[in-house]
C-alpha cells in the first residue's frame, strides 16, 4: 500500500512539471511569436525604403541603365541576406532569454502549486493517522467475541481521544486559512503580563504532570492593542511546545519587558532544544523535525498571529541545552 502511494506520488510530481514544462515552452512560443512579428514588420519597411531610396539613386555614375539595375538588385539581394540572418540570430538569442523569462514568470505559479500539492499532502497524512487507529480499535473490539467492559471504555477513550485531534487540526487548518489576510477580527488594550498568567494558570497542571516549573517574571502594567483570543492561543501554542521538548524536573520562564516602541515577551526553556538543520522550517506547516509530535501546525499559527499584529518573532536554540523564543509587538 505504501508502495503504491509513493509511486503514484511519484508519477503525480512528474506529470506535474510536464505540465508546467510545456506551459513554459508555450509562453516561450509567444514571447518568440511576438517578436517575430515586430522583426517582419521592421524588415519589410526596412527592405522597401532600401528598395526606394536605390530606384531613387543617380544614374549619372553607371555607364549605362542596365549596370544601375544590377548595382540595385546585387545591394537589395546583400542587404536581404543580412536582414534574414540578422532576423535569425536574434529569434536565437530572443527565444533564449524568452524560455528564462517564462520560466521566471511562472515560478511564483508553481512555488504556489508544490506548496498547495505539499500541504494537501500533509494535511492527508496528519488525517489518516488518527482514521487509521481508530479503525484499528473498531476491528479489535469487533473480532472479541465477548469484550468487557474495560476493553469498551479504553476503545471509546482512544477513539474521543483521536477525534479530539482531528477537531484540533480541522480548527487549526480553519484558523490558518482565515489568517491570510493578515488582518486581526478584534482588537482591545490588553495587558501582555496578565494575558501570560492567566495562559500559565491554564497550563500548570500539564506542566506539573511533567515536574516541570513555570515561573513568570514580575513585570510592569504593558498595554498592546490585539485580539485577546488571538494572543492567548499564541502563547499557549508556544508554552505547549516548551512543556513538551523540556523533559522532567527542567523548568520555563515568561518574562515581559518593553522598549520605546514594542512589548516584549521571551519564553525559556532548559528543554532538549532544537537542531541547527530544523531551525529554517519550524515555521512551515506539518513539520516536526526528527522524532516531533503533535501536528506541526502549532508555530504557523504563532507566525500569522505575531504577523496579524504586526510585531516579530525570533527563536534561539542550542540542542541539548534549551531554547528562546522572543515576541515583539507593537505598544498601543
Amino acid at each position: 500500500m505504501e508502495l503504491r502511494w509513493k509511486q503514484s506520488e511519484a508519477s503525480a510530481t512528474a506529470s506535474e512539471h510536464k505540465v508546467f514544462f510545456w506551459a513554459r515552452l508555450k509562453l516561450t512560443g509567444v514571447y518568440v511569436l511576438i517578436l517575430a512579428l515586430i522583426l517582419l514588420g521592421f524588415s519589410i519597411t526596412l527592405y522597401q525604403n532600401l528598395q526606394h531610396n536605390l530606384a531613387d539613386a543617380s544614374e549619372d555614375n553607371f555607364a549605362d541603365v542596365e549596370s544601375h539595375h544590377q548595382f540595385v538588385q546585387n545591394t537589395l539581394t546583400i542587404m536581404s541576406n543580412e536582414i534574414v540572418l540578422t532576423d535569425i540570430v536574434i529569434l536565437i538569442v530572443a527565444a533564449g532569454i524568452s524560455y528564462v523569462l517564462a520560466g521566471y514568470t511562472l515560478r511564483p505559479i508553481q512555488r504556489s502549486v508544490e506548496a498547495q500539492k505539499k500541504f494537501s499532502e500533509n494535511a492527508s497524512h496528519e488525517l489518516r493517522t488518527p482514521i487509521a487507529v481508530m479503525k484499528n480499535d473498531a476491528e479489535v473490539l469487533l473480532r472479541n467475541p465477548s469484550p468487557t467492559k474495560e476493553l469498551i471504555h479504553a476503545t471509546l477513550r482512544s477513539n474521543i481521544e483521536e477525534m479530539d485531534r482531528m477537531s484540533n487540526m480541522a480548527e487549526d487548518l480553519l484558523l490558518l486559512a482565515r489568517s491570510k489576510n493578515h488582518t486581526i477580527p478584534s482588537t482591545a488594550h490588553i495587558s501582555l503580563a496578565e494575558t501570560a498568567k492567566d495562559i500559565v494558570e491554564k497550563m500548570k497542571p500539564l506542566a506539573e504532570k511533567k515536574d516541570v516549573a513555570v515561573i513568570v517574571s514580575p513585570s510592569e502594567f504593558i498595554s498592546i492593542q490585539g485580539n485577546k483570543a488571538g494572543l492567548e492561543r499564541m502563547i499557549m501554542n508556544l508554552l505547549q511546545n516548551a512543556i513538551e521538548h523540556t523533559p522532567n524536573g527542567g523548568s520555563i520562564t515568561l518574562a515581559t519587558s518593553q522598549d520605546k516602541s514594542h512589548a516584549v515577551l521571551t519564553i525559556t526553556d532548559t528543554g532538549s532544544g532544537i537542531d541547527e538543520k530544523d531551525l529554517p522550517h519550524i515555521f512551515e506547516r506539518f513539520y516536526k523535525g526528527d522524532g516531533g509530535a503533535g501536528s506541526g501546525l502549532g508555530l504557523s499559527i504563532v507566525k500569522e498571529i505575531v504577523g496579524q499584529h504586526k510585531g516579530s518573532m525570533s527563536i534561539q536554540s542550542v540542542k541539548g541545552e534549551g531554547t528562546k523564543v522572543t515576541l515583539c509587538l507593537p505598544l498601543s
